[in-house]
């Protein structure tokens, strides 16, 4: 056999292969390309179709439904439809998920995306009503006459020799009103700053002893004066207040709140929440009551006394700041029925004032 007439045949023959399984390629790709628009697709339907085999979604339990008895609006007109007009023939909606319990809908109702009935929309409207309503309101009690709105009260109280025979009277009203109220006892006085108010003391002490001394005569009154502090009712210092031990100089004539008023005295001993203010009236120091009074929350804090020593300086004026910020309110009670010296410290805080005398 010639080599070279059977090399020739070799490539003819693979040269009609290689190009019958290129026509046939072609054909095939060719012809899904020039096909694939020309498939017919089947048009929506709000029917399910069955395609595959799923498991059947679980309809929401029914709730039972009522019939109401429909009340023609007076404000709209009565309208009757035209004839041969009728109401648009309902389908099932199809909803994601495929689920076949969706509520029957006219077919020319919007919808929206997540299958809404109604569709979607966006405005804005405007609307007014009035409504009425009762919150809660705090009773008030009347005090000595004053009305206080407040439910927890302070109550700061002279005892001092002049003062001590209205304690009963006024502890008795207080507690029936107020049976928690903290009460802290003064040896009268009123507000001052201490610098003040010692330097006031020892000038009045050297006036007293010159005048002693020009009368030949020994000077028996007080030398010293100590700095008022806050202390407990039955703690061991309030025994030895001079308004609850007496004087002991003509000491039948001031016997103290603890021989005069034993069952009182018992009482208020064994009150939690009672206190006194050390030192003498000349100290003024009462602010140091306020502060105390401000300190446990009180609502309202009721103040008797004669009101005939100063209520200045700056301590005075840091209570009224207080107050003013906390909105408390101050009754100011006087056996006279005036407030006497506090008059302007009172308007400062809008104090109410008892009007009726002891």
């Amino acid at each position: 056999m010639d080599w070279r007439s059977f090399f020739k045949k070799t490539i003819v023959i693979v040269f009609l292969f290689s190009l019958a399984v290129h026509i046939l390629l072609l054909i095939g790709f060719g012809g899904v390309t020039l096909f694939q628009g020309r498939i017919p697709t089947t048009q929506f339907t709000a029917q399910n179709t069955v395609s595959e085999e799923a498991a059947t979604p679980i309809a929401p339990p029914e709730e039972e439904m009522v019939h109401e008895e429909k009340t023609a609006d007076p404000n709209l007109m009565d309208e009757k439809p035209a004839a041969g007009e009728s109401a648009p023939p309902l389908e099932m909606m199809t909803v994601p998920g495929g689920a076949s319990w969706a509520p029957a809908i006219p077919k020319d109702m919007k919808t929206s995306l997540t299958g809404s009935v109604g569709g979607s929309g966006a405005g804005t409207g405007t609307g007014t009503g009035t409504g009425t309503g009762k919150g809660a309101v705090r009773a008030t009690v009347k005090l000595f006459g004053v009305e206080v709105k407040a439910k927890k009260l302070g109550v700061i109280m002279d005892i001092s020799k002049s003062m001590q025979k209205y304690t009963p009277q006024l502890t008795a009203e207080i507690f029936e009103k107020f049976p928690d109220a903290d009460v802290i006892f003064t040896n009268g006085g009123g507000m001052m700053d201490w610098t003040d108010a010692l330097k006031k003391f020892n000038d009045e002490v050297e006036e007293n002893k010159k005048k002693a001394k020009e009368n030949k005569k020994d000077y028996r009154g007080p030398s010293k004066m100590e700095k008022p502090v806050l202390g407990r009712f039955n703690g061991s210092e309030a025994s030895d207040w001079v308004p609850i031990r007496g004087s002991k100089i003509g000491h039948d004539s001031y016997r103290g709140l603890r021989e005069d008023y034993p069952e009182l005295y018992d009482k208020l001993s064994k009150r939690g929440n009672a206190w006194f203010i050390s030192s003498f009236q000349d100290a003024n120091g009462v602010y140091l009551a306020f502060q105390e009074l401000i300190r446990r929350k009180a609502e309202a804090i009721y103040w008797f006394s004669d009101f005939e020593s100063p209520v200045e300086g700056q301590e005075a004026e840091k209570i009224a700041a207080g107050i003013n910020e906390k909105q408390i309110e101050v009754i100011l009670h006087s056996v006279k029925g005036d407030v006497g010296k506090a008059g302007n410290w009172a308007t400062k805080v809008n104090a109410q004032v008892v009007k009726a005398k002891l």
